[in-house]
């Protein structure tokens, strides 16, 4: 082999790299957008998740590639794990022990969405099986109780303050004297006979960790402990089973599909076009420079994005783009298809006014053809979600995929 064809070699090399790398940046750039935009309205005293944890998936492309990888830390939790008062007699299962394998790239409806699960510590316990008495989700969340001796005024910002520190998003519901249960997000001078804490199994960081299981129940016993009452924890080992089954899940159904419409390269898009196209398309613009079309309830059902870092400036004089991006993110969107057929709508029409190209990542024009095989497969993922009780843009999958 010459030196010239090895110079070749290593030229080629290099060059796939950049391309692998600059695809990488870009396509974690929209999902840190996606995030921000079709973030869901506030529910029930949802508790959020420290900003320390950073949620990513994978983009989805409309020439049907759908790569998936998985970089996720498991989070570290904030409290000892060692608990003498809770857990099992069983040792752990040993699927509880493995690593998820490695998603195949070539997978088509598949994306990142959990780091491995670990064996939690043998250890003395006991085991409490309860029924959830208030409106917590026992499906999604692992539900513990705290109920008092007599009803009291408990210090709800001192636990609510605790629980942020788990790592996973954590609901709080209080049973009043009269028997009724309420959501506790704040400080309150209301006496609860109960409380009862969800701490929620899954979100796009991964399935909650035996160690952040650990730091749930111990965080309650420490507070029961000061302010008086009994504590009931149910079975860790199956708790942790149904996260990782329930995660494998939502690997599955946890895509964003992207639209890209490149300009020509002589020919950038001027902003102020851009503008004009977005708002007869009914898109908005935001506070954070992007543009989204919102539903009667103010959640955002797609967005419009500058494929460049700089936010849209549809004032600047002279300013210009090479391409733009409509995001659709798959599971929180409810009535998907018929959103994503205005999204391919909105998509042919805005590449048509800009004089744009319709292009995937790869540069490969997006056809009537690959949008239909697009929309077959949503239709499969949402028929999978409504089967498992998920239906997309509904109340579990608004605090599962975020």
């Amino acid at each position: 082999m010459t030196t010239f064809q090895l110079v070749l070699i290593g030229f080629g090399a290099v060059l796939v790299l950049g391309v692998v790398l600059y695809n990488w940046l870009q396509e974690r750039r929209y999902r840190q957008e996606v995030n921000r935009l079709f973030t869901p309205l506030e529910g029930v005293a949802d508790i959020e998740r420290p900003t320390s944890v950073e949620p990513e998936t994978e983009r989805i492309e409309p020439h049907i590639q759908f790569d998936a990888a998985d970089d996720r830390a498991e989070p570290t939790p904030a409290f000892e794990a060692h608990d003498e008062g809770a857990v099992q007699d069983e040792p752990p299962p040993a699927a509880i022990a493995e690593a998820r394998p490695e998603p195949n790239l070539a997978t088509e409806l598949a994306a990142p969405h959990a780091a491995p699960l670990q064996a939690m510590p043998a250890q003395p316990s006991v085991a409490v099986e309860f029924e959830p008495e208030s409106p917590l989700d026992r499906e999604t969340e692992y539900i513990a109780r705290l109920r008092f001796s007599q009803p009291a005024i408990a210090p709800a910002a001192a636990l609510i303050e605790l629980m942020r520190r788990i790592g996973k998003p954590v609901r709080i519901m209080g049973q009043r004297e009269d028997g009724e249960w309420e959501p506790v997000a704040g400080p309150s001078r209301i006496s609860y006979a109960a409380l009862e804490l969800g701490l929620q199994l899954v979100d796009r960081s991964g399935a909650v960790a035996s160690g952040q299981l650990e730091a749930f129940c111990r965080a309650l016993y420490n507070f029961a402990a000061e302010q008086g009452g009994a504590v009931s924890c149910p079975d860790k080992y199956a708790a942790l089973e149904r996260a990782a089954a329930l995660d494998s899940f939502c690997i599955e159904v946890d895509v964003l599909i992207g639209l890209n419409i490149v300009a020509p390269d002589a020919r950038p898009f001027l902003m102020s076009e851009v503008h004009r196209c977005a708002g007869e398309a009914g898109l908005a613009l935001q506070a954070d420079g992007t543009y989204a079309l919102r539903n009667e309830a103010g959640r955002v059902l797609y967005a419009l994005a500058n494929q460049a870092a700089e936010p849209f400036q549809p004032n600047a004089v002279g300013a210009t783009t090479h391409g733009i991006t409509l995001l659709f993110d798959v599971p929180t969107v409810p009535e998907g298809l018929t959103v994503f057929g205005q999204v391919a709508e909105v998509a042919m029409r805005l590449s048509k006014s800009l004089g744009g190209r319709l292009v995937d990542d790869n540069g490969k024009l997006v056809t009537q053809e690959s949008l239909q095989k697009i929309r077959q497969r949503l239709a499969e993922a949402y028929a999978s979600m409504a089967e498992r009780g998920i239906p997309a843009g509904g109340e579990r999958a608004n605090r599962l995929f975020v």
